[in-house]
């Protein structure tokens, strides 16, 4: 496994203009930068983040200017519901999908609502969570819209979910796969959300949140692992990658990114 002291001496340093500062959304970054065996990959062209239902007026100016094209976004349904995002507009291509939702209940949320709910068992709950992720037709649909979307033309991408963090790490990772970056360094970026995040200042204001929600009181030592990122979640997502589709390539391959595919994103993204 690899280690987070590692991981920061490696080339993902979250520089200054890595991270876009913006007022109301959170864990929004460049994710390239990064060198490859070819060159490097472009920056302002591949960006990540949380929701962007909280989005001020000056958050959706400087959003606009990125000369953003498309948009993945990797929530649910009734998460896309309650927070509906504020930015982009319609200029944008926004794709979304419920396919194979079955539930309106959050599953976080039921993992939350466990009788012996403690750090352990939370942090059991995420692999479980990374464990599926790959399989799931959903996100097989939109990782696909995602590549095919990279391929078809100039303009940048983002990729979200609701903290930027779960399934839009997985989708980061194999997005820097697919152009060429090794392991140790798509490990480091996933990691960089623990940084960008500021778990510690808002745990409060999130459990508190959850509580109301959930009608019962949380230890805040057991949302922790919910709220961050771990090397070994990601590490899981790979294993299990790994088992069903014989590895991160047969994965791609299932999404359409075969050889030809990649070369095709490796000339559109790499300098």
């Amino acid at each position: 496994m690899i280690a987070g002291a590692a991981i920061f001496g490696h080339q993902a340093a979250m520089t200054p203009d890595r991270l876009v500062a913006l007022e109301r959304v959170l864990n929004f970054r460049d994710f390239g930068g990064y060198d490859t065996p070819d060159g490097r990959v472009a920056r302002g062209k591949l960006f990540r983040s949380a929701h962007f239902h909280e989005a001020s007026e000056a958050d959706v100016a400087r959003l606009d200017a990125l000369g953003v094209r498309f948009i993945v976004d990797l929530r649910r349904s009734d998460e896309r519901t309650s927070e509906p995002n504020r930015w982009p507009g319609e200029s944008v291509r926004s794709i979304a999908s419920d396919e194979g939702v079955t539930s309106a209940f959050p599953p976080h949320l039921q993992a939350l609502l466990q009788s012996d709910l403690t750090p352990a068992s939370v942090e059991g709950y995420m692999h479980s969570l990374y464990r599926d992720f790959a399989s799931q037709p959903r996100h097989i649909q939109l990782y696909t819209e995602w590549f095919r979307e990279l391929a078809a033309g100039e303009g940048a991408g983002v990729i979200h979910c609701a903290a930027g963090k779960d399934r839009t790490g997985l989708g980061c990772a194999l997005t820097l796969h697919a152009l060429g970056v090794d392991e140790e360094t798509i490990f480091a970026d996933y990691e960089l959300t623990n940084q960008a995040m500021n778990i510690d200042a808002r745990l409060p204001r999130i459990q508190a949140r959850m509580e109301e929600r959930l009608a019962r009181k949380l230890n805040p030592d057991a949302l922790r692992p919910m709220l961050s990122v771990d090397v070994a979640y990601l590490r899981t997502a790979y294993d299990a990658i790994d088992k069903q589709y014989g590895s991160l390539d047969g994965y791609l391959a299932v999404l359409g990114v075969g050889p030809a595919q990649r070369g095709v994103l490796r000339v559109r993204y790499i300098i």
